[in-house]
């Protein structure tokens, strides 16, 4: 079936506290692609097309309004994807100041054999630049910063946590500094980086205005994979 027409799904939620110290901005919602967002019933229909839409995240991070824009998945498949779009959890957006505010982001969620009844929305428009936009932000992160954001981030993907965005990133910058001293450890780089995470969450409770990455997180990667 493909569809065109615009339809709007509102979802009434009651927002959670949120930090009143500011992060570090801008920056559009961040999917958190561990958290949990629902199965599809497949019975007879065909695996194949896409939903998108455009979905409003809230100061929360949760779901507050799905628009869709085009659908071309088989019968029945609509209102399934609209549902599993109104349970992605993110990261809300950041204005300039590193405010959390509401936005809105073009998602896709596509039928695939490969994705079967646990579809994995992906922005729909992704950034080619937005990996270096986010090594850029990771670098001006205070430890104040950081707990705030893994804060949202473990809620929702709990030990999958390390694996999300914005601590993958900070680690793949660990893994570049260490390369370019000469020193190949990734698979070390990786296999530490959790638990180096959650010592950073520590460390930075007694250091909320100490930079995150370089001089928190780096000491302690440094020290779990010693030169």
């Amino acid at each position: 079936m493909f569809s065109t027409a615009r339809a709007v799904v509102s979802i009434g939620l009651l927002a959670l506290p949120v930090a009143s110290f500011a992060q570090v901005g801008p920056s559009d919602p961040q999917i958190i692609n561990a958290a949990s967002t629902g199965k599809v019933n497949i019975g007879q229909r065909k695996l194949g097309g896409h939903l998108l839409a455009t979905v409003r995240v809230g100061i929360d991070g949760q779901v507050r309004e799905v628009t869709k824009i085009e659908n071309t998945t088989d019968d029945g498949f609509e209102q399934q994807l609209i549902k599993v779009l109104q349970n992605v959890r993110f990261r809300p957006a950041l204005d300039e100041g590193g405010r959390p505010v509401e936005a809105s982001i073009d998602m896709k969620v596509e039928m695939r054999p490969s994705t079967g009844s646990m579809p994995k929305p992906v922005a729909a428009k992704p950034d080619p630049q937005l990996t270096e936009k986010e090594k850029a932000r990771i670098r001006k992160m205070k430890c104040s910063d950081f707990q705030w954001e893994w804060a949202i981030i473990e809620k929702e993907a709990d030990d999958a946590a390390a694996t999300e965005f914005m601590p993958r990133i900070a680690t793949a910058m660990y893994a570049a500094y260490r390369t370019e001293q000469g020193e190949y450890v990734d698979a070390k780089v990786w296999k530490a980086s959790p638990k180096a995470l959650q010592e950073a969450v520590k460390r930075c409770a007694s250091t909320p205005d100490t930079l995150f990455w370089q001089d928190t997180y780096r000491v302690l990667m440094d020290a779990a994979v010693p030169k």
